[in-house]
């Protein structure tokens, strides 16, 4: 922070560059640090220049077109992988990334289904879970069952990119992991004895179980210590399986953003299909 006189003799606040140690700037724009101009103001004159150029390349192509001399077709550039030869509505790699998408949601919810079906998780369910408390009288910790019962369950919607935001497009708040589950506390603290709230899925230590899948492969929040003693009755989306409502979900998904690499989800897909690769490679 530094002070100067404007013209007008006032006595006004500016800042103080942090590289040449002028006032006047920041580091940011400073001109002995950016001699030719900032990164932004560098990219800002290329991007100028080159709408400048194909300015004069349109204008040459319909001189010439007028003059009836034969004009090549300018090859398209496609918004999602970025090749050319194609637009967005015929590129290939966008169809295959839709159709993988949609593989991933149909394993994934078909694997939710299976569990929650089998294990019973729905309301009326009895969970248990094995949690430390501090004991003043010992002056040590010590391990006590934790007991809720499932009120409600929300498994609408529930995918494998639910806290996979888009690029930086998306707020922080806006992309999270599923809590399906609501929840009442049973044992507890008198604070926490009837206390209800939303719940991550149940967890458990199987290595096939869905919950082992949902983490290892999508980075979601599980209760792996939580697991279903006395099961309730499962309650399941109508639909969750169709796959033509899926597509249509797939459909709204990519119509997001249009750039590939936006994609965090893709990209993920694309690590995983390599670690397959590696793990199934004979040594």
């Amino acid at each position: 922070m530094a002070y100067i006189y404007d013209d007008d003799g006032n006595y006004k606040r500016t800042v103080r560059c942090s590289w040449c140690y002028s006032v006047g700037h920041s580091q940011r724009t400073c001109p002995e640090r950016f001699p030719n101009g900032t990164p932004a103001q560098q990219k800002a004159k290329a991007d100028k220049a080159a709408k400048e150029a194909r300015k004069l390349e349109r204008e040459q192509r319909r001189i010439d077109k007028q003059n009836g001399i034969k004009v090549a077709k300018v090859a398209r550039k496609c918004g999602y992988c970025k090749e050319f030869g194609h637009i967005r509505r015929h590129c290939e790699t966008l169809t295959k990334d839709k159709v993988r998408v949609g593989d991933a949601v149909v394993k994934y919810r078909t694997r939710l289904s299976d569990e929650v079906i089998e294990n019973g998780v729905g309301p009326g369910a009895l969970l248990v879970a094995q949690t430390s408390r501090w004991d003043h009288i010992q002056g040590t910790y010590r391990n006590y069952n934790n007991y809720v019962v499932i009120t409600k369950t929300d498994f609408e919607n529930m995918s494998p990119l639910a806290n996979w935001r888009i690029g930086k497009r998306e707020r922080s708040d806006s992309w999270q992991t599923p809590e399906p589950l609501r929840v009442l506390r049973l044992t507890g603290d008198r604070g926490d004895v009837g206390r209800a709230y939303d719940s991550c899925y149940v967890g458990e230590d199987k290595e096939e179980s869905f919950s082992r899948m949902a983490q290892n492969d999508f980075s979601q929040r599980i209760n792996h210590d939580m697991r279903v003693i006395y099961p309730g009755e499962p309650s399941l989306p109508d639909n969750f399986l169709d796959r033509n409502l899926i597509d249509e979900w797939v459909e709204a998904y990519f119509k997001t953003t249009k750039t590939r690499e936006h994609y965090n989800f893709i990209d993920q897909l694309d690590y995983l299909d390599e670690q397959a690769k590696l793990e199934s490679a004979p040594f």
